[in-house]
């Protein structure tokens, strides 16, 4: 009879502890929905990196510059960085790679009387001393009727220059002329006695002073 009332009590000590362990599929239900949970966040996370990826790469994509044609770059418009342009602004002037090299030059309204479309010119490149690597010739093609004004020089007028060589001979060897190189143009207007040279000085002076008096 011992032994039979000591297994109620043995049986009533085990049975509590039994009550506070979870069951197993409770546990391995718990485990996936955290697992669907955090699969659900990353899913997440990388759908918004991946837009996030796409949008950057719109707005590196905006900021580039393209062309339509290869040339080189004559003027900058902007020379600041991050400065805010608006659109249709000019930023820049390109030359077409496979267009003829013209002179762009400006005529003071002083000489304008004397310039006409035809006439012969003589072009000094500053880029290379003329005194030692000469000149190149040229002859006017175009010249605007209306005069500009132009902060340093006053009213000018434009012209265009077609020139007769695009290369310059230095020293043991031929360079070509690049757009955006700055010249002096000299322009044939007609032909002068060389005593005119020393008397156009002093007929000038005559002339004004009559006008003083």
């Amino acid at each position: 009879m011992g032994r039979k009332t000591q297994h109620p009590h043995r049986n009533r000590a085990r049975q509590p502890q039994s009550l506070h362990r979870p069951p197993r599929t409770c546990r391995t239900r718990h485990r996936f929905l955290a697992d669907c949970t955090q699969r659900n966040d990353n899913l997440r996370n990388f759908f918004r990196s991946k837009q996030d990826l796409v949008k950057s790469g719109q707005r590196n994509r905006q900021q580039i510059l393209k062309a339509p044609i290869n040339g080189t770059i004559e003027q900058l418009a902007i020379h600041t960085v991050g400065r805010i342009v608006t659109p249709a602004q000019e930023l820049m002037q390109i030359v077409p790679e496979d267009s003829k090299l013209e002179v762009e030059a400006f005529v003071l309204n002083k000489d304008i009387g004397f310039v006409e479309e035809g006439q012969e010119v003589e072009i000094k490149i500053d880029a290379f001393d003329f005194t030692k690597y000469g000149m190149i010739g040229g002859k006017i093609v175009d010249l605007s009727n209306d005069a500009i004004t132009d902060e340093q020089l006053g009213l000018v007028y434009h012209c265009r220059i077609k020139i007769n060589k695009t290369d310059i001979q230095v020293k043991d060897k031929w360079v070509n002329l690049s757009p955006g190189m700055s010249v002096m143009v000299e322009i044939k207007t007609g032909k002068r006695k060389l005593i005119e040279y020393f008397l156009s000085p002093i007929l000038r002076y005559k002339q004004e002073s009559i006008r003083e008096r």
